[in-house]
């Protein structure tokens, strides 16, 4: 794969999708790939049922200022909305444009493409990238375990200087105040349940990051007051000191959620080592930011979790199917 010759594209557009560390993710890997190709950054910050605020509730004024567009300033400049453009990777001569809109495939399958879309026919003016997921164009014949590592350097000090909003940097800077190094347990259950690791994987983490680390300081973050309620117990009984931050927003559609999580993600970022589950974005990308991807423990979902699981949501569905179809509103 031969990359193209740097200034080829003069601006890199993306449009970050999902919830706020896919959007992390996304905005990462295209700042990354605009450095590559020496390309003006910008991104088209779009609100989302599971991201309803704009960009300035999760970033700097001065981050917005610098690189973010809303959807009208778009139209205005390009000639073109979000919801207009085609999936997947396409080239359109005639505007100078390349998409690229991985959908149900993701970005990265396309990345030995791009190159190619990117050079001929029309040497493109701009790129555009609408992704929930990350991405990198590697140099030609790089083993992927290079890349791959790269990759994650590249995205960890993209991460350590992203300007997040006052109001998050202040709340986490506040709670690592004095703190001494520390360990990450993140849980998952609320819309994960189903990818949850057992019980007993997660004791056995822990004691092997606590013993290979000899730290005993513990940061939970969770996104149920019960399972972090169970985990503190959990963690006191296995010799660790765990703490957390008390979050009063836990409904990811509602205003506020927003800086919770990413409270929570930055002072994971901080951590030496750190137990999550491996179908998490979230976490991943927290071990990522805190430079500890290779020291922490990534668990994998229990199929027999995953079946417990999918029986209550379908018992609990044929209970609440006559309330949720209206068989007792006349009554």
């Amino acid at each position: 794969m031969q990359a193209p010759a740097a200034g080829f594209v003069e601006r890199l557009l993306v449009y970050p999708r999902s919830g706020y560390t896919n959007r992390l993710q996304a905005i990462a890997s295209a700042a990354i790939l605009a450095r590559q190709l020496k390309a003006k950054f910008q991104i088209c910050w779009e609100p989302q049922e599971v991201v309803p605020g704009g960009a300035l509730e999760t970033f700097t004024p001065e981050f917005c200022d610098e690189f973010v567009l809303d959807a009208d300033q778009v139209h205005r400049d390009y000639g073109f909305r979000s919801q207009d453009l085609p999936r997947y990777l396409n080239v359109d001569p005639t505007r100078r444009l390349v998409v690229l809109a991985g959908h149900d495939r993701g970005e990265q399958v396309f990345m030995s493409e791009l190159p190619a879309a990117l050079t001929d026919p029309c040497i493109p003016t701009t790129l555009v990238i609408i992704a929930g997921g990350q991405f990198f164009m590697p140099a030609a014949g790089v083993p992927d375990r290079e890349w791959l590592e790269e990759f994650r350097n590249l995205r960890c000090s993209y991460y350590r200087e992203l300007p997040l909003n006052s109001a998050i940097e202040d709340s986490a800077s506040n709670s690592l105040a004095g703190r001494e190094p520390f360990l990450g347990l993140h849980l998952r259950y609320s819309d994960r349940a189903h990818q949850a690791p057992l019980e007993a994987a997660i004791r056995r983490a822990l004691i092997e990051i606590r013993d290979a680390s000899g730290l005993t300081n513990i940061f939970i973050a969770s996104d149920t007051n019960k399972a972090r309620t169970k985990w503190v117990a959990e963690c006191k009984s296995l010799g660790l000191q765990p703490w957390f931050i008390e979050q009063d927003a836990w409904d990811r559609s509602k205003a506020g959620s927003g800086h919770a999580a990413l409270v929570d993600w930055r002072v994971l970022g901080h951590s030496q080592s750190l137990v999550y589950f491996s179908e998490s974005t979230f976490a991943i990308e927290a071990a990522v930011a805190a430079g500890a991807y290779e020291r922490s423990i990534a668990l994998a979902p229990h199929p027999r979790q995953a079946a417990a699981v999918k029986s209550r949501e379908l018992i609990r569905a044929a209970v609440t199917y006559p309330k949720r179809h209206g068989w007792f509103s006349s009554r």
